[in-house]
């Protein structure tokens, strides 16, 4: 049985433990338009600022984080009018990554994630599960630096502000990055 969890571990691990690291990145978000539900016109939403903080472990070849991600809008409307100056989307995540290329100096990677997103428009806010998937490339600098360019997109199957109820709700980042080890 031990053997057993050695060769497991080992083939989950890759190339061994890289160990603790920070990351951080910043760029664009786009909020998908909304469908809402039992009304013909969509909430639009323009580009705005996106990023996300957090800390994960490399294993090797995969990857664990908790992320805090933000999607943000600076002009959004509905049925023609402008309802809001500003909407932001928070996150927090648990995911999970695969870097193709361990140990070699670009990899690219896909992640996937799960957890908790509110959203804050017009002054109503809502809380929601939240799942998403993630695929980039990185560039390692040194052997505690990699800077990543990254396209992550969340979805948010219910959320309910007031009396109108959102299915389906998403955004997506594009972001440029660094993930240092401790």
């Amino acid at each position: 049985a031990l053997g057993t969890y050695i060769f497991s571990a080992q083939a989950f691990s890759g190339e061994g433990d890289k160990g603790a690291y920070f990351t951080g990145s910043i760029g664009g978000s786009q909020i998908g338009d909304i469908d809402v539900v039992g009304i013909s016109s969509d909430i639009e939403f323009e580009a705005g600022l996106g990023l996300d903080l957090g800390f994960g472990y490399d294993f090797g070849t995969t990857r664990l984080e908790g992320t805090w991600v933000r999607g943000q809008s600076d002009k959004t409307s509905w049925l023609g009018y402008s309802i809001v100056t500003d909407s932001t989307i928070d996150s927090f995540l648990a995911s999970l990554y695969y870097d193709f290329r361990d140990g070699k100096q670009w990899s690219p990677f896909v992640g996937a994630a799960i957890g908790a997103t509110m959203a804050d428009i017009d002054g109503y806010d809502d809380t929601g599960f939240t799942y998403g998937l993630a695929y980039g490339l990185s560039y390692k600098t040194s052997e505690q630096v990699d800077v990543f360019f990254k396209a992550q997109t969340l979805v948010i199957p219910e959320l309910t502000f007031g009396s109108t109820v959102i299915s389906n709700g998403n955004y997506t980042n594009g972001t440029i990055g660094i993930r240092y080890r401790f």
